[in-house]
């Protein structure tokens, strides 16, 4: 592949300046085209959704989300932003396979939309698959591991999640987890680890792989917060870690997969001093076979070297005071502007709960109407739920949590008592501070495709973030923390406007350098990072039911037949 100039001239960069330039032709992307120039997409050599081991014993999972309990959106939220307990033992295999279930296939979408794929997923040959959680592009390049140490419920040894078939891949025996605690900082008996596989997602999107995939992390890691915390099970996810470490555990070779989140679970402690035991690789001493659908496998230059550089080895973690830097700012709260507070978003008694809004998520590409207005309740529901995601803790940012590193700003286009324009969302106070006029005409000249009308939907949320600060305290790391915390707050809008029943979708095809000049934040150090598309869908939305996993409401086989409406 050729190297634009613009590459090649650049000379050394530090790995801060590598993440900032990545950062910035991101947003620039709809004014500067990316390198490879005149890429074209091989649809007919594109990868398998699935990552599948050929030669590896496969160990069957309960069937997933059966045995949760019902709880909702907000209460699991609210579980999931407190401190992590440390819980005498780790979840049993039901649990397990609830949270991995998060990013299994749950029946097939057979809905006409205005997506490019609409004519063609009714063809056996170009299923389309739904998944609890949400994907850019619908690419799906994370995948699952587990590490189980002596007191875990398999014997010891390395997983990996096989999201076609449900089931695990035992890929090694022996306890692994002494390594993973070296490598973390955090000893417990059974660790989750969500990787990434580039070519899933960049055989599509190229160089703007890296932006999407990052924030992928962050969708799986809130359904896993969800369904765990429905369980009683706050987490603290490890994003600063030793990823060759991980990796080597693993069996990925950190350039084509590479491990970007270590979930401890159960019982842990920080300042481990426990030593990995042997472990053997299950079936032979040569790697495991891999199946790759594509004939030819690509890398890309822009994102190998931003993953390279957001790479931090054994240096220590920078302690929990470097998490302020990221703090978005609210100057409403301190100038006393104007607030119209929102009704208290409480949860109804019709919402749905944490099992049924994941079985139930999906995109609405091109169902938005903009009437009737979307209630104004409702808008506050999904704003406090991303708000409560925000809070929710990690190592370099530990539970309980004040300061979040997203921020919500409201393009208001079909709210009612809302006027067409700017809000910036006060999550302290609980209401919006007003700002400029919209319009959405020139909103919709803003976004590159055409799988929605942007005058169809009633609110546009921007979930915003403090990049420049973040990479100035934790260098080119701060880039990819800060997108796995866009993609959490992606993830619970799309569950609690699910729970309401709300249409809802989210794009990044809108020009961030427009829509940072709309809210009026350019040259603020704040920047645009997703919009995520809220209102009411089209009624009657017809489809039949191809859910692979039925239940009645209450946790109980379901008596849905083919046919019903979903």
């Amino acid at each position: 592949m050729s190297t634009p100039p613009r590459l090649r001239d650049q000379g050394p960069q530090s790995g801060a300046e590598i993440a900032l330039d990545y950062a910035r032709r991101m947003f620039e992307r709809q004014h500067v085209p990316l390198p490879p120039l005149g890429f074209q997409v091989d649809w007919a050599d594109q990868p398998s959704r699935h990552k599948l081991y050929t030669d590896a014993v496969k160990t069957p999972l309960p069937e997933p989300f059966r045995s949760m309990p019902p709880v909702g959106i907000g209460a699991a939220l609210q579980d999931a932003k407190s401190p992590r307990a440390d819980t005498p033992g780790v979840p049993d295999l039901g649990v397990l396979a609830s949270m991995l279930g998060c990013y299994g296939v749950t029946g097939r979408r057979t809905t006409p939309n205005w997506n490019d794929d609409s004519h063609a997923k009714i063809r056996s040959d170009q299923a389309v698959w739904a998944r609890p959680t949400a994907s850019g592009g619908g690419m799906y390049p994370a995948e699952s591991y587990l590490v189980v140490g002596r007191s875990g419920p398999l014997p010891p040894g390395v997983y990996h999640y096989d999201t076609a078939h449900h089931s695990l891949d035992r890929l090694s025996t022996g306890d692994r987890c002494g390594a993973i605690a070296a490598a973390t900082g955090v000893r417990a008996e059974l660790y989750a680890v969500v990787t990434l596989r580039f070519w899933k997602n960049a055989f599509k999107y190229n160089s703007f792989s890296y932006h999407v995939v990052t924030q992928d992390v962050g969708a799986l890691l809130a359904s896993w917060r969800l369904v765990l915390a429905a369980h009683d099970t706050p987490l603290e996810p490890v994003l600063w870690f030793d990823e060759a470490a991980v990796g080597g555990v693993l069996d990925v070779d950190g350039h084509d997969e590479a491990p970007f989140v270590v979930v401890p679970l159960g019982a842990a402690t920080a300042n481990p001093s426990a030593v990995a035991s042997e472990a053997a690789r299950v079936g032979a001493g040569a790697a495991h076979r891999v199946w790759e659908q594509s004939s030819r496998v690509r890398s890309f230059e822009l994102v190998s070297r931003v993953h390279a550089a957001a790479l931090v080895g054994d240096r220590p973690r920078p302690g929990p005071e470097a998490a302020r830097a990221g703090a978005v700012s609210l100057p409403g709260s301190a100038s006393g502007d104007a607030l119209l507070t929102l009704p208290d978003p409480a949860p109804e008694a019709a919402d749905l709960d944490v099992r049924n809004s994941l079985c139930s998520r999906r995109t609405s590409f091109g169902l938005f109407s903009a009437r009737p207005p979307l209630d104004a309740r409702d808008l506050g529901w999904v704003l406090s739920s991303v708000a409560e995601a925000g809070r929710t803790g990690t190592d370099v940012a530990p539970a309980p949590r004040d300061d979040a590193w997203t921020g919500q700003w409201v393009l208001s286009n079909s709210v009612a008592g809302l006027e067409r324009r700017v809000y910036r969302y006060d999550a302290a106070r609980g209401g919006l501070v007003a700002g400029a006029a919209l319009d959405v005409g020139r909103l919709q000249q803003l976004y590159a495709l055409t799988n929605y009308s942007l005058q169809e939907v009633a609110a546009v949320v921007v979930v915003t973030g403090r990049l420049d600060a973040l990479v100035e305290a934790y260098g080119a790391r701060g880039y990819r923390m800060l997108s796995i915390e866009v993609g959490q707050a992606a993830q619970a809008a799309y569950l609690a406007a699910t729970a309401r029943a709300l249409g809802v979708g989210a794009v990044l095809g809108l020009d961030n350098i427009g829509v940072d000049e709309l809210l009026g934040i350019e040259g603020s150090g704040e920047k645009s990072m997703i919009f995520m598309l809220l209102g009411h869908e089209r009624t009657p939305r017809l489809g039949y039911d191809h859910s692979l996993y039925r239940f009645d409401g209450h946790g109980e086989p379901g008596a849905a037949g083919e046919g019903s409406i979903r």
